[in-house]
């Protein structure tokens, strides 16, 4: 959607009323209007008319096809429905219409007995069926792209598509410039008179194949659409011309890594599994604490020392007592945050970065101790989170944790904003909800975070809570985009009229908590993909093409950590992670009505298989076919085969020569986590890469003595053997030593044998299983 409303005024004439009753209210009149449909290659849309009254055209859901001023695109391959909506003035009284469906005619008519449309996730907006079919070649060229020196040189996204089908298909492409007769051309040039950027065409003939866009990210998705259907053709597409737009501008996944420490890897892998279905927007929830201190409270115990908390962006902010605003287990390097949103941008995501500030702030207030919030609150138990609102300098603290990513004015005048962390991030979340504090605090401080960050010329988007939070001091909403999450938190027809640009984050419908009792959107994936409807936030229906709602974003957190954590990692919910992408894009993206069943959709998922490049069940590679077998002749060993996902058998004879108290010795070792032959607590166990610590509590290794260790992973859970019994109780160590529901998921590290084992490994024998 457009982020500036643009209108056209309409002849004023009367128009047939529905059901031959006058309306008696603008309202009924504005929705009782009647439209004509336009003629194949009509250039202008015409508008209806009330008498004495005003009617402009708010907006269009696919504003590729009719334009702000009512233009209708000049080219149109296939009859496409969109929905228009209206604004009705007379006098002072003014309404919005409801929506109203119209076709947009093709401008041609397609060749009798033309190829039917492929089947992609999201579906194609237009076709027009060709004949014949295309077969994939081995070249690539471009046009309009790059140039060096007068010569064309290959692009960022030929060689990428290059690339994913050496992924896909194991074929190597050959770059040869602009030559007309490569197989596949990728084009930047105008494809309709009302493209955004990422709108792209696509010509599929019998020995080529052209892609065309106004920008990068347009042929970004060209080729997703090409190698989706390539992927199901083993190689070969029929014949036909595509015409392609997303329905929304913002098409989004929140991930909640601020309570569960969530490795750069696993980011990558979510990152290629958006692209794959256009997903556009990652918002990453970066900082977060148990929310349940009450557990705490109610046990004599002090929450502000016991909860766990984490903000996980290096920094250089440090408490008087030496106390890091840093994570001390996950963090990321201000370097790999810049490289992981250029990586992003790379595959057409925008990552948004979110600090969350003054509630969900216990990182913050263990820095700032004298900054806890000292007012009233409706839930006191929870107070060590909350930063103080009502202090100004709560805020200065804030945003200068927020100028140490964004910039300062001194960097902004010595144009050196390119150098902040978030320099390419043009959208950064503050955060600011669930403040449990008064309500006049809450909306300075909220109006304070987000005039800071327009300065630095960010866009802010920010949590609803304005309905909750009614009072007098103004916040600011020209230039914001609000997540509307709670119906008690924020209303849609609200912060339309306070100036928000709002996205759908309806909690009861696009949450999940894995493992929870609630919020499990992931369990209800039929009912989201059959009868959801973005443009319906809790029970407010707002057109959908009105140019103030920007999209739709489902959220993960991880509510369950702490007291709470069974050990559970990405890899344990992966499922539910990639099962709503899937969905979700195609509600987003997409036409507002599903284009075939629910059952149809997860076979086309299965047809087209995952995101190239990624394996995150860790289940790809010779060692998940063929398993492993050797006798090592020295420690350390290079094994080079990676990692290996449940479920397998290992089975290793090994001597332990000695061990020291306190002192880890790890067994195998990869950037997955370590198997631990011995330790911090001398037993056997094994460390993830999240940091997530699993002890076999009770079985250690003997000295000078041989040893059979078998350790058996399955999906969720993990066995250790010695000497073919059963041994030790699996135990987290990380946060509370837990032994029951455990989820314990031992991805096998396979880069490294014998790391820091003092011994011998006698033989190793891996065994996958199915």
């Amino acid at each position: 959607m457009r982020k500036s409303t643009l209108f056209l005024m309409a002849a004023m004439m009367a128009s047939p009323l529905s059901f031959g009753q006058e309306p008696q209210t603008l309202q009924q009149l504005a929705d009782s209007m009647e439209l004509q449909a336009p003629a194949a290659g009509d250039s202008q849309l015409r508008l209806p008319g009330i008498p004495n009254a005003k009617v402009k055209l708010l907006g269009c859901d696919y504003e590729q096809l009719v334009g702000p001023q009512g233009r209708i695109a000049p080219v149109v391959l296939s009859d496409t429905p969109v929905r228009l909506s209206f604004t009705v003035k007379r006098g002072e009284e003014e309404v919005t219409s409801r929506d109203y469906e119209l076709t947009i005619p093709a401008t041609e008519k397609a060749a009798e007995g033309g190829n039917a449309k492929p089947n992609v996730i999201p579906e194609l907006l237009q076709w027009q069926g060709g004949k014949g079919e295309y077969t994939l070649g081995d070249t690539i060229g471009w046009s309009g792209i790059t140039m060096k020196e007068g010569k064309a040189m290959p692009t960022r996204e030929a060689s990428a598509l290059a690339d994913d089908i050496r992924d896909l298909f194991g074929r190597e492409m050959r770059f040869v410039g602009h030559d007309k007769t490569v197989s596949i051309l990728l084009r930047l040039r105008p494809v309709t008179g009302h493209s955004n950027s990422e709108s792209y065409r696509m010509d599929i003939r019998p020995g080529q194949v052209i892609i065309m866009a106004d920008s990068a990210r347009g042929l970004y998705w060209g080729t997703r659409s090409l190698l989706q259907m390539l992927k199901q053709g083993n190689g070969t597409i029929p014949c036909g011309k595509v015409f392609d737009a997303p329905r929304y501008e913002v098409r989004a996944f929140m991930m909640d890594v601020g309570r569960l420490p969530l490795p750069l890897n696993d980011i990558k892998t979510i990152i290629r599994t958006m692209s794959w279905y256009k997903m556009n927007d990652l918002q990453l929830h970066l900082n977060d604490n148990y929310i349940f201190h009450e557990h705490y409270v109610d046990a004599g115990e002090d929450p502000f020392k016991r909860s766990y908390s984490g903000f996980r962006l290096e920094s250089k902010v440090k408490g008087k007592d030496g106390t890091p605003l840093t994570a001390e287990d996950l963090f990321y390097t201000k370097k790999e945050f810049v490289e992981l949103v250029l990586y992003a941008q790379r595959h057409g995501v925008n990552i948004v970065p979110e600090f969350d500030t003054p509630g969900h702030a216990l990182s913050f207030t263990r820095v700032r101790p004298d900054l806890i919030y000292q007012g009233p609150m409706s839930k006191p138990k929870r107070r060590c989170e909350m930063l103080d609102a009502a202090n100004p300098e709560a805020l200065r603290f804030a945003t200068s944790v927020w100028d140490e990513y964004l910039g300062t004015k001194k960097t902004l005048r010595a144009n050196r904003q390119a150098d902040a962390v978030f320099s390419h991030c043009p959208v950064v979340h503050v955060g600011a909800d669930e403040f449990f504090g008064d309500k006049e605090d809450y909306r300075a401080f909220a109006d304070g975070l987000l005039r800071h960050v327009l300065s630095r010329g960010y866009t802010p988007r920010i949590w609803g809570s304005l309905h909750a939070k009614k009072g007098n001091t103004p916040v600011m909403a020209e230039g914001v985009q609000m997540n509307l999450w709670s119906g008690g938190w924020a209303k849609a027809w609200d912060s339309i009229r306070q100036g928000y640009d709002i996205i759908n984050t309806d909690d009861s419908k696009l949450y999940i908590v894995p493992f929870a009792g609630y919020y499990r959107m992931d369990k209800n994936h039929k009912w989201v993909y059959n009868q959801w409807k973005l443009n319906n936030i809790h029970g407010q229906t707002v057109p959908a093409g009105h140019p103030q709602l920007l999209g739709a974003m489902f959220a993960i957190w991880h509510d369950e950590i702490d007291r709470l954590h069974k050990g559970y990692m990405c890899y344990d919910y992966w499922p539910s992670l990639t099962g709503s992408i899937d969905v979700l894009a195609e509600r987003m993206w997409g036409q507002a009505k599903a284009p075939r069943s629910f059952e149809e959709h997860r076979q086309l998922v299965q047809a087209i298989g995952p995101a190239p490049h990624t394996d995150i069940l860790r289940r790809k590679g010779d060692v998940a076919e063929k398993g492993l077998s050797l006798t090592p002749t020295t420690l350390p060993m290079a094994l080079g085969k990676g990692s290996l996902g449940p479920a397998y058998r290992l089975k290793m004879e090994l001597t332990l020569d000695q061990a020291t108290d306190g002192e880890e010795q790890v067994l195998l070792d990869s950037p997955e986590g370590q198997l631990l032959a011995v330790g911090k607590d001398g037993c056997i166990g094994f460390r993830r890469a999240d940091t997530m610590w699993f002890s076999f509590d009770g079985a250690k290794l003997p000295t000078g003595k041989k040893v059979t260790l078998e350790l058996i992973g399955k999906p969720g859970s993990t066995q250790l053997l010695l000497d073919g019994q059963p041994a030790g109780t699996l135990t987290l160590r990380t946060h509370h030593n837990r032994t029951e529901e455990l989820i314990a998921t031992c991805i096998l590290p396979l880069e490294t044998l014998g790391t820091s084992f003092r011994g011998t490994v006698h033989s190793l024998e891996l065994t996958p299983a199915e």
